[in-house]
């Protein structure tokens, strides 16, 4: 890989493109001009934001670079890699998100740090990998570059968490590869808790092999504007790819949903479950879309998408779709909004539930769903306990 082309090349792309518009069909429910208006710096600094490890093995990037110091990655298993992007090499680094557009394009030209996991063949790693992105410097911008790579039949579990300062205001730019070898699993998770006033953008592409497994789960707490690009390629046969997300959404928060699911051979599964809680003036957007090819029979795919409205003046855009070349699969997707159910509250408070608690008990079933469908046992307990503490703030 030739890593000063692959920016140049992105450089000129970005410039030529530059941010999209609400005039673009996968933008029109999105005004990206305040990234696009505002002028970002590169100031850095150590972070003063403190952070809950989660695991064994944690790496903490603070404003946009890898701190050795913070991150406890000295002593790893053996099968296992995992350091900065700018220190380790793989071929395959730009050849999934190489998309041009700005975010993607834009991030591959000026990042400046992120992290670089190999796990090698026949590897199973028993600890969670923590990554802990800690932003406080306003007015910067931290383009961030992931790489994850699972050999043949290796396991791993990654975790993703944003942190920000509150009321600071900054972009958030993140590239996330993803590559999946035959039989191998990658359970992936995505905490997303920045400042109110920051913006956050993320692609994920991610490449599986036959009979591999990727499992995706977004939660969605922070910034004031922000999306998700979450793009998947099912290369081999037997390969499942599954992506589940909760977004908690509250004042004018925007944040939008973009995914796409390429079923490319047979016998591939994709099955994804989003569901969104809105409250006040928020915004959110979801678009979900399955490609199955004309050579991709057998297809098991299914897109789910529901929102809880708390608030008369939140508002969802949903468009759950499915794009069929195939005759023998079995393809499913579904979109609701709407409002608490006023019978089931009503049932509560004859069981002596007074009708706070049965709204937050009403409210938490809802976004359990998605939460039911966490593996890793040390991210289900530390996302439950965000959810609960997000509720509590919004019943207050």
């Amino acid at each position: 890989m030739d890593l000063t082309a692959l920016r140049e090349k992105a450089e000129a792309d970005f410039k030529a493109v530059g941010f999209p518009s609400t005039k673009e069909e996968l933008w029109r429910f999105t005004d990206v001009s305040r990234v696009a208006n505002a002028e970002f710096s590169n100031d850095w600094k150590a972070s003063d934001l403190e952070f809950q490890p989660l695991d064994k093995i944690t790496v903490v990037f603070e404003n946009g670079k890898l701190s050795r110091e913070k991150s406890s990655i000295d002593d790893l298993p053996e099968g296992v890699c995992i350091g900065s992007i700018l220190d380790l090499v793989d071929p395959r680094i730009g050849t999934l998100a190489n998309a041009k557009n700005a975010f993607v394009s834009s991030n591959t030209a000026y990042f400046a740090d992120g992290v670089f996991i190999d796990i090698t063949e026949g590897t199973r790693l028993e600890s969670a990998i923590h990554i802990v992105y800690l932003a406080d410097v306003e007015g910067a911008a931290f383009h961030l570059r992931n790489f994850i790579s699972a050999g043949a039949d290796a396991e791993v579990s990654v975790i993703e968490e944003y942190i920000g300062k509150a009321g600071t205001q900054y972009w958030t730019n993140v590239v996330t590869e993803a590559f999946v070898g035959d039989r191998a699993f990658v359970d992936h998770y995505k905490i997303q808790r920045e400042s109110a006033a920051a913006f956050h953008f993320q692609t994920l592409e991610s490449h599986l092999g036959t009979a591999s497994v990727f499992s995706n789960h977004a939660v969605t707490f922070g910034s004031a504007l922000g999306r998700n690009d979450i793009r998947g390629k099912l290369n081999g046969e037997e390969g499942e790819a599954i992506c589940n997300g909760l977004y908690l959404l509250k004042d004018n928060q925007v944040f939008d949903t973009h995914m796409f699911m390429d079923h490319a051979v047979p016998k591939c599964n994709s099955h994804q479950l989003y569901k969104g809680i809105l409250d006040e003036k928020s915004r959110a957007v979801f678009c979900g879309r399955i490609l199955v090819q004309k050579d991709a029979q057998q297809t098991d795919a299914i897109q789910n998408n529901g929102n809880l409205l708390l608030s008369r003046a939140a508002k969802v855009n949903t468009l759950p779709q499915l794009e069929i070349y195939a005759d023998d699969v079995k393809c499913t997707h579904g979109a609701t909004v709407g409002e608490l159910d006023e019978a089931a509250l009503y049932y509560l408070q004859t069981r002596g539930i007074d009708p706070e608690k049965g709204h937050a008990m009403l409210v938490f079933a809802f976004a359990n769903e998605v939460l039911d469908e966490v593996k890793c046992k040390t991210a289900k307990a530390y996302i439950e306990q965000l959810v609960h503490a997000w509720l509590e703030k919004v019943q207050a």
